[in-house]
């Protein structure tokens, strides 16, 4: 289940959001966490990790564009979403300019709410040009080769030095950016020491306004080298951090499987383990979760005399009828005609 934290401190505000039917297995996000002012939501924010943050504008504390201020500066959560008890256009504003993820205002409707949760699901990672300055969003496209990175990286160098006239500053910006970029991946994924040497990459000298074409071209090859050697190892490494998730989603089908645990177990970033999840599969890590806990709902209902409500419970489904219905989608029947049906196929 994706984990939500609600900052509300209008509790007619806070109790319509909690009535509305977007929680639980339907949309799996679920409210983890409610506090009632910035300041406390800014420290949750920071002890824990949070899919989504739904935040009421006028708050006290911290107010709730602060709060994502300080989400955006710090990393603490790109899913934040703005609310308030009437439409205001200017707030609205002001969150799309500062990163809000989406903003919502009285009357709630629950279909843009199940829409919203759908594109964190399924979101692809692509980043703004501002997080390559910062080496923060870049780091996902190195780990996509399909992204286009070196295209990506190239068009943005080639727009510093078109929007800069004195040359040698259009050069310390792109120096920094590959800096950063360099800097990020090294910082991000220790292992890469082992087999490549960080200062490799650091093969800036100096510039003059009659050669600067020439070190244009050149930092391009050094991202596209170490974006190119990074790729290859982390395809390797990929391939078998999935065989080792696979095999444990396989070992303990009902062990509370959930994507934040799993990744927790396995010392994988949640959000990182359903993207390569997908590019070395080609199946959602939800649907091939749900795939295995139903083949072992089917052979527990065959093999035990364990009741439905039991089982679900055995597999973390609290809500027996959403089980029902998920289970029959699967296999054509309910789960109580199932257990009477023929022979029976645990192959996944």
């Amino acid at each position: 289940m994706y984990k939500a934290l609600l900052v509300f401190d209008n509790y007619n505000l806070l109790e319509e959001i909690k009535r509305l039917r977007i929680w639980g297995e339907s949309s799996e996000f679920e409210i983890e966490d409610i506090v009632n002012d910035g300041t406390s939501a800014y420290r949750k924010m920071r002890e824990k990790n949070y899919d989504l943050v739904i935040t009421e504008i006028r708050i006290t504390g911290l107010d709730g564009l602060q709060l994502l201020r300080n989400a955006k500066k710090e990393g603490t959560c790109s899913h934040m979403v703005l609310c308030s008890e009437f439409e205001d256009f200017n707030y609205a504003r002001q969150g799309i300019i500062l990163g809000a993820y989406d903003y919502f205002a009285k009357p709630f409707d629950e279909t843009l709410f199940f829409s919203m949760f759908n594109r964190i699901k399924n979101e692809t990672f692509e980043s703004e040009a501002v997080g390559v300055y910062y080496g923060e969003e870049i780091i996902t496209f190195f780990e996509n080769r399909d992204k286009g990175i070196y295209d990506y990286v190239s068009t943005m160098l080639e727009e510093i030095y078109a929007n800069n006239k004195d040359i040698l500053k259009a050069d310390k910006k792109a120096r920094n950016i590959c800096r950063t970029v360099i800097d990020e991946v090294f910082n991000r994924h220790e292992w890469l020491d082992l087999y490549i040497v960080q200062e490799d990459f650091y093969t800036f000298d100096g510039i003059n306004e009659s050669n600067h074409g020439t070190y244009k071209k050149r930092y391009k090859t050094i991202l596209y080298n170490l974006f190119d050697e990074f790729c290859e190892l982390l395809l390797h490494c990929n391939k078998a951090k999935i065989s080792e998730v696979i095999s444990y989603i396989l070992n303990n089908p009902e062990n509370n499987l959930k994507q934040k645990s799993i990744a927790e177990e396995l010392n994988i970033n949640s959000s990182y383990l359903s993207t390569v999840f997908f590019a070395q599969t080609g199946v959602r890590f939800v649907d091939y979760l749900t795939t295995v806990k139903l083949k072992r709902a089917g052979w527990l209902l065959k093999e035990t005399n364990l009741k439905v409500f039991d089982i679900a419970e055995r597999l973390d489904y609290k809500d027996i009828g959403y089980f029902s219905r998920l289970f029959k989608s699967k296999y054509s029947l309910p789960p109580s005609e199932y257990r009477n049906s023929g022979g029976y196929d645990y192959q996944i």
